[in-house]
């Protein structure tokens, strides 16, 4: 591997230099990044990289992150596979965790690089003696693999989110080693956008599991999108882990409206969001709703023109037409 050939690093310059125009008085009312940045909403860090991965000992990006944003008051749940935090200065007042685990029999099979399992529980158990909220995200949960052992030894977590596994259709050869690993066939998995296990799949996997988190009282979410309106809380990663979340989130709008909310429910939502530009936010695999709308032929570029324009579509994970509903009354 030539990792650190190929290394991106971020530009911490840039974050502090916005920082200061945001709450220097200089923000953007139509900017959608900048409003929620200065409105406290929680960042979320670990989603594409993992930051507490053993290079942040050479490079200290997060170190440096964290140096910054805190001089802000920002918040930040930290989603990490990782055994230590390299010194970062972290704050339970500002920092959470959420620890990545699939499995705890170490499959290196699987995870080759992952720290050993019991390394990874020293850190949890270090950030929850120092009064860090920490949660376990079970992602992605894999069919014979993730077993009901994991609620077990982390019991006194503070939440708990599961999500499917997902195949990436394109990465064919990826596909194919865990479809026979597993003992999984292609028919298994629909597509929505990546490869999701059927939701009939997915709800008897959960079963077992949510009856545990029940019996121990650990509260949970799911994080698949078409199951998010199973939750505890009023996001995803969960309300004791994220200090400040949207209220236009579609786990949000299903517990405060139902399953069943409107199109004008989740527009009153926005609270003066609605007409902050947004298309400069999506990457170029979501034009349709970013860029040009094909359907209606016109331009979407505020955050209103985004959910109006796609709402209706089943096709749209924010659309209550995209949850999995099917004998609702006796889902889990």
């Amino acid at each position: 591997m030539e990792f650190k050939k190929t290394v991106s690093l971020g530009d911490l310059d840039w974050v502090e230099r916005k920082l200061q125009k945001i709450f220097g008085g200089n923000s953007d009312p139509t900017n959608f990044l900048e409003r929620l940045i200065l409105e406290g909403i929680t960042w979320h860090c670990g989603g594409m990289s993992d930051p507490f991965q053993p290079i942040e000992e050479e490079f200290q990006i997060t170190k440096k992150l964290v140096d910054i944003t805190s001089l802000f008051g920002i918040s930040i749940l930290f989603s990490t596979k990782g055994f230590s935090t390299y010194g970062v200065d972290l704050n339970p007042e500002l920092h959470t965790f959420q620890f990545s685990i699939t499995n705890i029999e170490n499959r290196n099979d699987l995870e080759p690089f992952v720290a050993n399992i019991e390394a990874r529980y020293a850190l949890y158990k270090t950030l929850k003696s120092r009064g860090f909220k920490c949660g376990i995200r079970v992602q992605p949960f894999i069919p014979g693999i993730t077993k009901i052992n994991i609620v077990e030894k982390f019991k006194d977590a503070d939440y708990f989110t599961l999500e499917g596994l997902k195949l990436v259709p394109q990465n064919k050869e990826h596909k194919e080693y865990l479809l026979n690993l597993l003992g999984l066939q292609g028919s298994d998995f629909r597509q929505m956008g990546l490869l999701n296990l059927h939701p009939e799949i997915r709800k008897e996997m959960y079963r077992e599991f949510i009856a545990e988190l029940e019996r121990f009282n650990v509260p949970y979410s799911l994080a698949d999108n078409d199951f998010h309106h199973i939750s505890s809380g009023a996001c995803c990663c969960g309300d004791p882990l994220v200090k400040k979340s949207t209220t236009f989130n579609n786990t949000a709008m299903c517990k405060k409206y139902g399953t069943d909310y409107s199109k004008e429910n989740l527009l009153d939502e926005l609270q003066g969001i609605g007409d902050c530009v947004c298309n400069s936010l999506f990457t170029s695999n979501r034009q349709e709703g970013g860029f040009f709308d094909y359907f209606n032929e016109r331009t979407c570029k505020t955050v209103r023109e985004f959910y109006e324009q796609r709402f209706n579509r089943a096709s749209s994970p924010f659309s209550p037409q995209f949850l999995y509903r099917k004998n609702e009354e006796v889902l889990f």
